[in-house]
């Protein structure tokens, strides 16, 4: 049963934790409805829309189980969203493959399991959604259609990583690295896009440095490696988690209509 309503909607793949979770609060308290995406931890999906739903501006979210790096789950996470809640407006493309592997470690599996879902998931998922998107446009909300805070456009935005540009990056960081150059690049050419960035969808970027998540201190369980890296930014901490949902929200607004095709990398300043 499609539901009407007058806010708008936000998808944020691989929402259950970590800077997706952030995210997804983050839109939940700027009015977005929020669809939570995840892969497998439904408990901790399930804690995020519970978090979204005690909020209290009145905003609503569920979530929907999809690997968006096939293409058959990421047509349901979408037709399950629009079936909620009838419209959308923003998609964060938050989900990743993490681990690190050289080119001495990597194989043909982890290879094509880190591009699918790190570059033909979040592209596959901008085509699809792309007539939802534009479809918002031509049925804009204002702020008189709602506790909506800071109304915007449509927008995709697509979450790389400081290493593409990190003078000190690793050779386990090839493949992981490789993925995120090659989002970046879906992100600027879709900005130019006809159909997207020249139809009114602004598609950028956010490339976090080390943030202090869960995953992180599961990558790097020697705190000696976290102090490291902490050490490296200018203010000698590890990036929050909320650094990184904020400049999300503001590419999510109204304020950000005139940034398109941009890679802002949120690190405190550890790569300029």
């Amino acid at each position: 049963m499609t539901t009407t309503t007058t806010r708008r909607v936000a998808i944020v793949t691989g929402s259950s934790r970590g800077i997706g979770r952030a995210i997804a609060l983050r839109l939940a308290q700027d009015g977005f409805n929020i669809v939570v995406n995840y892969h497998s931890n439904a408990a901790k999906a399930q804690e995020v829309v519970d978090l979204i739903s005690a909020l209290p501006n009145n905003v609503r979210a569920i979530a929907v189980q999809a690997n968006i790096a096939i293409l058959d789950q990421g047509k349901k996470l979408l037709a399950e969203t629009i079936a909620a809640f009838g419209r959308l407006d923003v998609v964060v493309l938050n989900a990743a493959w993490l681990y690190y592997e050289s080119v001495h470690d990597m194989t043909e599996a982890s290879y094509l399991e880190a591009f699918d879902t790190n570059v033909k998931g979040p592209m596959f998922f901008s085509k699809i959604a792309q007539p939802y998107l534009l479809k918002a446009l031509e049925t804009p909300l204002t702020a008189e259609d709602g506790d909506n805070g800071p109304i915007g456009g449509s927008r995709i935005i697509t979450v790389s990583t400081t290493l593409t540009s990190f003078s000190l990056v690793q050779g386990d960081h090839l493949l992981y690295s490789a993925t995120k150059g090659a989002l970046e690049q879906v992100t600027r050419t879709l900005a130019k896009d006809k159909y997207f960035g020249g139809a009114g969808i602004t598609v950028n970027s956010v490339a976090p440095g080390p943030i202090d998540t869960e995953g992180l201190r599961q990558d790097m369980k020697d705190e000696s490696a976290l102090g490291f890296f902490a050490g490296l930014h200018p203010q000698g901490r590890l990036g929050e988690t909320e650094d990184v949902s904020g400049v999300v929200a503001f590419l999510a607004s109204d304020a950000a209509r005139w940034v398109n095709g941009q890679t802002l990398r949120v690190n405190g300043g550890l790569a300029v």
